[in-house]
């Protein structure tokens, strides 16, 4: 069974593929942590390539215990289940030996030195030479077909569950006429005001290193934007279309992505890019086998015994995951606004449901029965800055456990709890 948990959690590292192996033999640990995993998909789009290169770690090592709650975010910080395979060469060659080098850029990513665009005709092999001296090849591959997206639209619906919420379609084809086999892939982007943000902030001046020694505080101008941020996230799902039974190999009305009206990336402005990959018959077979092994959401889900076959061998004869595609690709951009869909209609809870409603006033000194004191809680960057208590406030709390100061929790307070403080090149208001 743990051998099961380790090829589970590295299919869901990358969503990729595995040479063919039986997983339901015995798999010695050392092999089952040392397994290579490899994300490589290049495309026609003239940019800068990626290669990603990681190995499994061993699952039964996890310990959240051994990790801080962060409060903040209500949840434990999720440990890195594998480790970066540093130091390795990589290229990509074509069918006529025109070589495209990779360097490292960050442990475990490698982008092409130049930006390059794959071209219908030629064929493309991966090679990676691990620190170890271990060969890693794929078979040559081609573009299947030229992708085209004709149209990205969202609109509100109901799904099947009975879910209110966005749909986010897309209509395509393969302009070549060729290829019949897509995937999807998104990444989106949503704007964060925190709501009780102020441009103030407190800073601790002296802690109070005695018993019953009173903290100095001061209230500073905040010296960075904290009010308006941008969360981004990249797909994770396995999302496939294929045409090859259908009178116009047409893609229409292809559900990407479903978001729940009380999701709170929904709350203010929100933009989806959406991509197109065409995929060959071999490629689209594997990534539809890898799904029905990634339905779950829990990275420690288990799968069953059985076959998955890539293209990626090692001279050493260790199972490789991973395939190696290459692909046509086309994109395109939307956005929308909360208030586009839903005029005049209540806004989604804020992010991890937290009541930014809820004002405290934490003593300067520690009180049985009230929070812990204020100058602990800024040193610990929970809370934010919002007034200085002048008693008006009608509250239990407030009243029996006055302090300096209103404060907020920080995720209310400081948008870059959640997202970049920087606008995105692309973001149109």
């Amino acid at each position: 069974m743990k051998k099961f948990r380790y090829i589970s959690a590295i299919i869901l590292i990358f969503t990729s593929c595995v040479e063919q192996f039986d997983i339901s033999d015995e798999l010695p640990d050392n092999i089952a942590e040392s397994i290579l995993v490899v994300e490589a998909t290049i495309t026609d789009a003239i940019e800068v390539q990626k290669v990603f290169l990681k190995r499994a770690s061993n699952l039964g090592q996890v310990n959240l215990q051994e990790y801080d709650y962060n409060p903040n975010l209500r949840e434990f910080p999720v440990e890195d289940l594998t480790n970066y395979e540093e130091n390795a060469a990589v290229t990509i060659v074509d069918d006529m030996g025109i070589r495209f080098d990779f360097s490292e850029s960050e442990p475990g990513t490698y982008l092409s030195n130049s930006p390059f665009a794959v071209e219908i005709g030629s064929e493309y092999q991966l090679q990676v030479t691990t620190s170890i001296n271990e060969d890693i090849r794929s078979d040559f591959r081609n573009v299947p077909g030229k992708s085209q997206i004709t149209n990205l639209y969202a609109e509100r619906i109901v799904n099947d569950s009975g879910i209110e919420g966005m749909a986010i379609y897309a209509d395509g084809d393969d302009s070549s006429g060729i290829a019949d086999h897509f995937r999807y892939v998104y990444e989106e982007t949503y704007k964060i005001i925190a709501p009780k943000w102020t441009d103030k902030e407190i800073n601790v001046i002296f802690e109070g290193n005695l018993i019953n020694e009173t903290p100095i505080l001061e209230v500073v101008d905040r010296p960075q934007e904290e009010q308006t941020c941008y969360g981004t996230a990249n797909s994770t799902d396995i999302i496939l279309e294929s045409t090859i039974n259908l009178e116009f190999p047409e893609v229409k009305r292809k559900l990407v992505r479903f978001i729940d009206r009380d999701n709170a990336i929904l709350t203010h402005r929100y933009s989806i890019l959406v991509k197109q990959l065409v995929q060959s018959q071999s490629s689209y077979q594997y990534y539809e086998r890898l799904r029905s092994f990634t339905k779950s959401e829990s990275v420690f889900s288990e799968i069953q015994p059985g076959f998955l076959e890539g293209n990626l061998k090692s001279s050493a004869g260790t199972p490789v995951i991973g395939y190696f595609e290459v692909s046509s690709v086309s994109e395109k951009r939307i956005f929308f606004d909360y208030e586009d869909f839903f005029q005049g209609e209540e806004l989604p809870p804020y992010f991890f449901g937290f009541n930014c409603e809820r004002i405290l006033s934490p003593p300067l000194l520690r009180i049985d029965g009230c929070p812990t004191p204020i100058s602990e809680q800024v040193g610990f960057e929970l809370v934010e800055y919002l007034d200085l208590n002048d008693g008006s406030l009608n509250d239990f709390l407030l009243i029996s456990c006055p302090g300096p100061y209103l404060v907020t929790p920080r995720i209310c307070g400081d948008c870059t709890l959640l997202g970049s403080n920087v606008k995105p090149d692309f973001w149109i208001d």
